[in-house]
């Protein structure tokens, strides 16, 4: 008979630089991963969007070195605010390089540690932004539709959602002298004509005046974590609670659902930048020691993107007296999971031309604004095979309401987020700050295991509970106080016909320390002459869970 022959691994899919993902093409890539790579890479759905889609999320580990929540975890999530694309390609590009790079024979990260990671928090905002290049943060609530408000849609029907802008002698824009596809803030020596700016959409219910408010209320869901959550207008686009929008909820739930969860990252797009805790407040609100930890991690993401490594509460600009946002992800990250986590801002266009983040943060007049706006146009111009379609030509058309206005502008989608040539480059660097910040997770080990025979039918059985990571398994000072991170659990089992004559057969040995932290344990068992089987289970929150079977 003919040896049957092994069927071929598919090729991992190629992840194109070219573009930003649809929801379609998302969905296709991640099942691509997974049928590439069964025994490394599975999809789950956490939940739904407000509109149906599935929250798609990937578990990416060695499973045959035991089960993803026996191991230690890293959260990666992408794309919380929908017009911030490029979130989506880079945790897809985590994604495709953990299987890549992950060695035949097992010896690589993926063996200790599972990565969980969500490319699409918002898939129905990031379709909204990625279709029609429309203007939203994370959810725009549209219903009930309210007089004198103007929503959003393509009105000429080219496919996007852009800019009208239309004469009228209270504008409060006029066309740019350095540039006449741009519209700048009127100044006292503007000479006319002068434009009001308005979303490409259509008015409900117009009474004709100018009183026209656009859209309607405005979510951004990294305010909708818990932690120092405010409600709206005290910290705008908080939504109604913590948690109250369904795709935060599902991904909520699944956090604190796992307590072997040591590490998150997000994917968002803001001059660069790697941002860390705190998100309010100032730095001596959090443990000394772990502010130096978390700067040290900051700084590994800094070394290998180049990237500032800045605390939320700095990250505004220069004139701005304070940045405190509300229940935001860094200080639910820190204070409530008691983890260090961090964001990559990975760039707009506004970094495109060479400008720095320090550079943007420092523009203190509208002036100043308005010139790095020229600086990316000229860019564009100089690199047409590099730069997106950033600009459509300003074009008549004959609106239905307010009469003969101009549609065209900048693509909010290409503005907001790096180029995709640039994301390659991004994206493989940020990836290598996620292996050296996992790297150092907890790791729970049972070592130096001996079983002697102290009299008949009587056994000493002696084993090191030791915590071999980097990290202690509380991770943060912070995290010693918080129920979310369980100390480490010993759990002894007796098999059948065994009986254990020591006092005590299980032991909370309570948070161990990073590489030195271990105590050593040991039991007496009463075991009949045929032998039997004994279990000893640690459980260990963020380092993992570990069993070893004992015969006697």
């Amino acid at each position: 008979m003919a040896k049957q022959r092994r069927s071929k691994r598919k090729p991992l899919p190629d992840l194109a630089f070219k573009d930003f993902f649809t929801f379609a093409q998302t969905e296709r890539f991640l099942h691509g991963l997974a049928q590439a790579r069964p025994d490394l890479c599975r999809l789950e759905t956490i939940g739904y969007s407000r509109q149906g889609r599935p929250l798609y999320m990937l578990t990416i580990t060695e499973f045959a070195t035991g089960p993803s929540r026996d191991k230690p975890a890293y959260l990666v999530h992408g794309n919380i605010h929908a017009t911030e694309l490029a979130g989506t390609h880079a945790s897809l590009m985590t994604a495709r390089q953990l299987l890549a790079d992950h060695g035949p024979r097992g010896r690589g990260l993926l063996s200790r540690v599972v990565f969980h990671i969500v490319p699409r928090i918002n898939p129905d905002g990031a379709e909204f932004a990625m279709t029609t290049s429309g203007a939203i943060r994370s959810r725009t609530e549209r219903r009930p539709l309210t007089p004198n408000t103007l929503y959003q849609e393509d009105v000429n029907a080219d496919g996007l959602i852009l800019t009208m802008r239309q004469k009228h002698p209270d504008g409060p824009f006029v066309k740019d002298p350095g540039d006449a596809r741009l519209m700048i803030r009127r100044r006292g020596d503007s000479k006319p004509p002068f434009y009001r700016l308005l979303p490409e959409g259509l008015i409900f219910q117009w009474d004709g005046s100018d009183g026209i408010r656009v859209e309607g209320r405005g979510f951004d869901w990294n305010r909708n974590w818990s932690y120092d959550w405010r409600p709206e207008p005290e910290q705008g686009g908080a939504g109604d609670f913590p948690f109250s929008e369904p795709e935060m909820r599902a991904l909520g739930k699944w956090i604190h659902a796992r307590p072997n969860l040591f590490a998150v990252l997000g994917y968002h797009t803001g001059p660069n930048a790697i941002l860390m805790p705190p998100s309010t407040g100032s730095l001596s609100d959090l443990d000394a020691d772990d502010l130096r930890q978390i700067q040290d991690i900051g700084e590994i993401g800094a070394k290998h993107t180049g990237f500032p490594a800045i605390h939320v509460i700095n990250y505004r600009f220069e004139r701005d007296p304070t940045n405190n946002l509300r229940g935001h992800f860094h200080n639910f990250g820190y204070q409530h999971l008691g983890l260090f986590v961090y964001e990559f801002e990975l760039g707009t266009m506004y970094n495109t031309p060479g400008i720095s983040t320090k550079e943007i943060f420092a523009c203190r007049k509208r002036q100043d604004e308005e010139g790095v706006i020229r600086r990316i146009m000229k860019w564009c111009d100089r690199n047409p095979r590099r730069a997106p379609k950033l600009f459509r030509s300003w074009r008549r058309f004959r609106h239905p309401q307010l009469g003969d206005v101009e549609i065209g502008g900048l693509l909010r989608k290409y503005l907001y987020n790096p180029t995709p040539a640039e994301l390659a480059t991004i994206a493989r660097n940020t990836y290598k700050f996620t292996i050296d910040h996992a790297a150092k997770h907890p790791w729970l080990r049972i070592e130096d295991l001996t079983v002697e025979q102290v009299s008949a039918g009587v056994h000493r059985i002696r084993a090191r509970v030791a915590n071999r990571g980097e990290l202690p398994t509380n991770v943060t000072n912070q995290g010693k106080s918080l129920a979310r991170l369980h100390p480490v659990r010993v759990e002894f089992h007796a098999g059948e016909g065994a009986e254990v004559l020591s006092r005590q057969a299980h032991h909370e040995l309570g948070h161990l320390e990073g590489l030195t932290g271990g105590q050593l344990m040991e039991w007496f068992v009463a075991a009949p002459p045929e032998g039997a089987v004994c279990t000893i289970h640690v459980r260990g929150g963020t380092g993992g869970n570990v069993t070893e079977v004992i015969e006697l």
